[in-house]
């Protein structure tokens, strides 16, 4: 026993590589919207996306993907090329989401009515498929309101998700 004992202790307690335990984070299927081909109407796209975070964490990796684009050549992204969210605020008492997003999401859009048409409606579409708890969008460029994205449509107050036309 004594030889055993002498044998076995020290390779009990040696120090060797630790092994990591993979562990897998869990995920939540959510929808994006795009715009269709012929832009007269919107088609979704399934994506998965970490479910661990805060709300304004959510909603930040759930318009990330919107802002990635689509996976499919068919399904137009509306959201002008170099736009990033910067910052995302949940606002409980009015269910108000407020979207920071920097200066390419207005001096890079394309403009038109219908292109602005299908920016506002991609986020609106998107946020309200996911977060139902959503009754307005504020939209901010840099940290303050703007008049419109591309002239055509006012975001300078919260939109009411729902009365969207």
């Amino acid at each position: 026993m004594i030889v055993a004992a002498i044998y076995l202790v020290p390779r009990l307690t040696m120090k060797g590589p630790a092994e990591v335990e993979k562990v897998s984070e869990e995920m939540r299927a959510v929808t994006i919207f795009f715009g269709n081909e012929g832009a007269d109407g919107f088609v979704s796209e399934t994506r998965e996306v970490p479910a661990a975070g805060s709300f304004e964490e959510q909603v930040k990796l759930v318009l990330g993907e919107l802002i990635k684009g689509s996976r499919d050549t068919k399904k137009i992204s509306a959201i002008p090329p170099g736009t990033e969210l910067i910052q995302v605020f949940w606002v409980e008492d009015t269910q108000t989401l407020l979207l920071d997003f920097n200066g390419a999401f207005t001096s890079n859009h394309p403009g038109g009515s219908t292109g602005e048409y299908y920016t506002i409606t991609n986020i609106l579409k998107t946020v309200s498929a996911n977060f139902p708890q959503t009754a307005r969008i504020q939209f901010l460029i840099e940290g303050s309101a703007v008049e419109s994205i591309a002239g055509h449509y006012a975001v300078d107050k919260p939109i009411d998700v729902k009365k969207w036309r």
